[in-house]
């Protein structure tokens, strides 16, 4: 059956999920999916396929619950919510990124499953909001003593800042996340190159510069209260003159140059000290978010000595081959207990305290890694 077929299919039967025969087994589970994440690309921007949410599904199937996609259609949120409400669901495991393509929507979804006290899985409504808007996100991190490039908010019809001195910079949106709009380009070295990036955003997005940190990229993935082995981006072979970040292109453009010329490393070439005090470094970040589920946190090793978070992203890609699924098979994970991990945090989550100093595991590598995407 045609993707699109199914998909309508599944939208006419929400409501009837109710007097479906019920199972046996650990329960109902909503999988709660956008149009976006059904799609192969919009506008030309290469997403996420479809076939990650139907491996998720195989494996929630696998481990015993009885998953059933719910996808949040553009003005038909009456129809998604009628489904929650009628399923006599156990929990929901939310994979929505957007509300009607807007990732500034994201948190929205999650609202609505929180009114309705429904176990979900990943960040909370607050969280989801607080790190999708990076200048928020810096300035609480910083308030809690945690260190940040130096960044500055630059707002749709506001002037472009002539007295910004943190030169090299990166201008990306102010409230967007997997790299959109994060180009080559988007690395400046002049106020020139600087005012013509902001002019470019400013098409799509807010804006905001941020000091360019060119050191060691570092990834740290958190799945409850587990902290997986680091992994880190290796640049090297980028073509000459490429900035190293994980750009649009590194991150969707499969076989393109930014992605060859970006290969994950995990583990993470690091000492165990090294190691681990990033690991306790993303969990200070985590608690600050009041994050609970499973985050990425990217830090940036400074010419300094200092790591820097770069940004906090919660509810980060569960597919097969990204990077957390990566990082959970390198600590001994299999795939299905991955997201059986996940699952389940969510459902036990009201007898645990996400803030609590106790009780965190800070993994090491059990394998000797995937050097490819």
């Amino acid at each position: 059956m045609a993707l699109e077929s199914r998909t309508e299919e599944k939208v006419a039967n929400q409501s009837q999920a109710a007097t479906e025969p019920k199972r046996s087994g650990f329960g109902r589970i909503a999988v709660l999916v956008d149009e976006i994440a059904e799609l192969e690309a919009i506008g030309g921007e290469q997403i996420a396929p479809a076939q990650s949410t139907l491996r998720i599904i195989a494996a929630l199937d696998a481990l015993g619950y009885q998953p059933v996609e719910l996808m949040l259609r553009a003005g038909k949120t009456d129809e998604w919510l009628a489904g929650l409400l009628a399923g006599d669901f156990r929990g929901a495991f939310n994979l929505c990124e957007t509300l009607a393509g807007r990732a500034d929507g994201e948190h929205l979804t999650a609202a609505a499953v929180e009114l309705l006290e429904l176990p979900m899985t990943g960040a909370s409504a607050a969280t989801l909001l607080y790190c999708l808007n990076k200048d928020r996100c810096s300035a609480v991190l910083r308030s809690h003593g945690i260190a940040v490039p130096e960044w500055r908010p630059v707002r749709r019809g506001d002037p472009i800042p002539e007295d910004w001195t943190h030169f090299p910079a990166i201008v990306k949106p102010a409230a967007d996340d997997a790299s959109n709009g994060i180009h080559a380009k988007s690395v400046v070295n002049s106020q020139a190159e600087l005012a013509a990036e902001v002019k470019r955003l400013h098409e799509r997005w807010d804006a905001l510069l941020q000091e360019f940190i060119p050191g060691r990229e570092v990834n740290l993935a958190i799945v409850g209260r587990f902290v997986l082995p680091p992994a880190e981006i290796d640049f090297t072979t980028l073509p000459e003159g490429s900035p190293p970040i994980v750009s649009f292109e590194a991150k969707w453009v499969a076989g393109s140059p930014e992605d060859v010329g970006t290969r994950p490393m995990c583990p993470a070439p690091l000492s165990p000290e090294q190691a681990r005090d990033l690991q306790r470094l993303a969990v200070q970040a985590w608690k600050v978010m009041n994050g609970r589920g499973y985050a990425r946190v990217d830090v940036r090793l400074g010419d300094d000595g200092v790591p820097y978070v770069i940004d906090i992203n919660p509810n980060p890609d569960l597919s097969y081959d990204a990077g957390l699924a990566r990082q959970a098979r390198v600590a001994g994970w299999s795939y299905d207990e991955l997201i059986g991990r996940v699952m389940e945090e969510a459902l036990s989550r009201a007898d645990t305290d996400c803030a609590a100093d106790e009780g965190w595991t800070f993994m090491q590598a059990q394998t000797t890694g995937e050097p490819s995407r």
